[in-house]
């Protein structure tokens, strides 16, 4: 049974394939070229016969037949290497990966879930009142970490305070800590937070320069950061802002709290953390539909030297969610930066791009309407074809077991290359662009350091 259905997903698939590789009149053929270069040459006059007659391109013209192509040959690389290596992992994969995460996996104790004891490490989490961030928050505390939870929703968000204080009471500690007060439960707290909202990002970065200051708690120490938070199908500028300037003006806010980090953990901690290590971790929330994205800077939108280009970018819902995959590829670009920025850092912090792969999420269900969310839900086709959130959330904080092995390996620094994590593993297809450093640092001067430059105190590496 399993295998019909994968066999008829991939022929749904295919013929998805055929739909974009279908030749288009977009790109002229060659006799036709060559019949107007001939022409040309006989007779200046069949020049303007044939150009009017579109046979001849002008140099406007072969630019937008090479983008028409450019964008086909993305949407073919998105779907060969994203859409259909997810769905042979989620239809044919999950099953056994799902049992193995189950014999192995350190939580467990007697068939039911337990939790390990608290480590005095602060996890921010944004966007995570729902779908894979509310998950991530209560797989963090399940982990230990004091988790703060930045949100829009502050109704939502105080109930998931309390939904995760109340599940830590009822979860049994693991075997491992036995010896331990089991009364002991890791902090956790809500913050509103808005990724449009610069001020926001302020706030946020006060709040928890306040959790680890001595006095409180002088082992406390900011140790990851997941920036989860993102919207699909709404206006450019505000995709751009929140998937990317969000993102990156949080993460510039909270640098000097994560290298603050001490370099050194503690042995009375060591004792309580499987986990513990010295390094201070960024995992930015990514997607493959970058891998439709070769570039972020459209040149046909005109826009100033020292102007924001998103401001300039038209104000226009992205239906066909071209933007987003751009914004997508834009955080990964910002990575690069980061990671080359940061490299000489001591502490080291660590830079991750993670994609959960195929979720049954809010976001994704609000995106693709009503219809199609009841039609795949009746159908069973959403649990086939989808992780659940907390599959999804696993997938994203297998990046964080990851960033705890030496960062030295066979020779070749990990802090400087690209880790892209796809399904929870460190192995993903990322397209070239994304780990371009000179289209990175084209992405810092024309979309970035404008939104951010002024808002807050920039790395000296970043004052260009």
């Amino acid at each position: 049974m399993l295998r019909l259905i994968t066999v008829l997903t991939l022929v749904l698939a295919i013929k998805v394939v055929a739909a974009f590789a279908v030749p288009t009149n977009d790109k002229p053929s060659g006799r036709t070229i060559e019949s107007a270069e001939t022409s040309s040459a006989n007779d200046n006059s069949s020049i303007s016969r044939a150009e009017d007659a579109g046979l001849i391109m002008n140099d406007s013209s072969q630019a937008k037949v090479v983008a028409r192509w450019q964008l086909r040959s993305n949407n073919l690389r998105w779907i060969f290497r994203g859409i259909f290596s997810e769905l042979y992992h989620n239809i044919a994969l999950r099953q056994f990966n799902r049992m193995r995460r189950i014999i192995k996996h350190d939580s467990i104790k007697n068939g039911q879930f337990c939790r390990q004891y608290p480590r005095n490490e602060i996890a921010i989490v944004t966007g995570a009142t729902g779908g894979i961030g509310s998950c991530i928050a209560h797989q963090l505390a399940d982990k230990g970490y004091d988790v703060v939870i930045a949100a829009r929703d502050a109704i939502r968000g105080k109930q998931l305070v309390d939904e995760i204080r109340e599940r830590l009471a009822q979860t049994p500690l693991c075997k491992s800590y036995a010896n331990d007060d089991a009364t002991s439960f890791p902090d956790i707290s809500f913050v509103e937070y808005h990724a449009d909202d610069p001020q926001s990002a302020l706030k946020l970065a006060l709040f928890v320069e306040k959790l680890i200051q001595p006095g409180i708690d002088i082992n406390r120490r900011l140790s990851v950061l997941i920036n989860n938070a993102g919207i699909m199908g709404r206006s450019k500028q505000l995709t751009m802002t929140v998937n990317l300037i969000g993102p990156a003006l949080l993460t510039f806010a909270l640098l000097p709290l994560m290298s603050g980090a001490s370099s050194e953990v503690s042995n009375e901690n060591s004792n309580h953390c499987s986990f513990c290590g010295p390094r201070a971790t960024v995992i930015n929330v990514g997607s493959s539909a970058h891998l439709r994205a070769t570039k972020v800077i459209d040149e046909e939108i005109p826009f100033g030297e020292n102007e924001s280009y998103i401001r300039a970018l038209p104000n226009v819902d992205d239906k066909d969610l071209s933007t987003y995959a751009q914004s997508k590829l834009a955080l990964m670009q910002f990575s690069t930066l980061l990671r080359r920025s940061l490299s000489e850092s001591s502490p080291p912090i660590q830079i991750y791009d993670a994609h959960p792969g195929l979720v049954w999420t809010p976001l994704l269900r609000n995106h693709i309407g009503c219809r199609a969310t009841a039609f795949l839900h009746q159908t069973g086709l959403a649990k086939l074809i989808y992780k659940t959130p907390e599959e999804g959330a696993q997938a994203i904080l297998a990046t964080l077991d990851f960033s705890l092995k030496p960062l030295i390996s066979k020779g070749k620094d990990r802090q400087q290359q690209q880790t892209y994590f796809v399904n929870g593993r460190p192995d993903g297809f990322a397209t070239p662009e994304s780990r371009d450093h000179v289209a990175a640092l084209e992405l810092w001067r024309h979309v970035i350091a404008p939104e951010v430059r002024g808002v807050i105190k920039l790395p000296d590496a970043y004052a260009l």
